[in-house]
């Protein structure tokens, strides 16, 4: 059980800093087939939709948004991903509710490279760094991760049977992005 919690948070993980960070900012989804995984891929096609959506798809998790947002961020996208089939099949005891997420995407729109992705989803995620430090978040503990090398910061915390996942760049005030991050309520 403790070696499939930590494949599912490996490859939760290296979705996340890599995928929303970059992808998810224009999700595209690409035809063709990759030869070295027989035509599958390996990424998911993620779609963006309204938050109304949102809701539909998640339907046994409540989306908690934030009240405070940072200085010139605005909501800029909400974007739905389910597991692609390759993961799908490998984590086959797992309800496929558990690992669908909803990211929203705000931005800075007077300086477009600072962004904050707020990820939700039912399966529980933990962070696996050495350098995770455990924090308060809303009166639950939670984790706290800085990467000065990808230039992120992340926030992790479980809540009402579901996983919050913030990273954000670094470019962000520090204060402000705790607000943001303590008013998802």
């Amino acid at each position: 059980m403790n070696i499939k919690r930590y494949l599912i948070t490996l490859i939760t993980l290296l979705v996340l800093t890599t995928a929303l960070g970059t992808a998810l900012a224009s999700p595209e989804t690409t035809s063709g087939s990759n030869s070295d995984l027989g035509g599958r891929s390996i990424s998911t096609a993620a779609e963006k939709i309204d938050l109304n959506e949102a809701e539909i798809l998640m339907d046994h998790i409540d989306l908690h948004l934030p009240s405070v947002l940072p200085d010139n961020f605005e909501q800029e996208s909400v974007i739905y991903s389910t597991p692609p089939e390759i993961i799908n099949k490998a984590l086959r005891t797992l309800n496929e509710d558990s690992v669908k997420e909803v990211t929203i995407r705000y931005r800075d729109h007077t300086e477009p490279s600072n962004w904050i992705d707020y990820t939700t989803k039912k399966m529980e995620i933990d962070l696996v760094d050495k350098n995770v430090k455990s924090i308060e978040i809303n009166g639950v503990t939670g984790q706290y991760l800085e990467s000065e090398e990808k230039g992120i910061k992340v926030f992790n915390w479980h809540f009402d049977g579901a996983s919050h996942f913030v990273i954000a760049t670094s470019g962000i005030d520090q204060s402000q992005l705790w607000d943001f991050v303590n008013s998802i309520k």
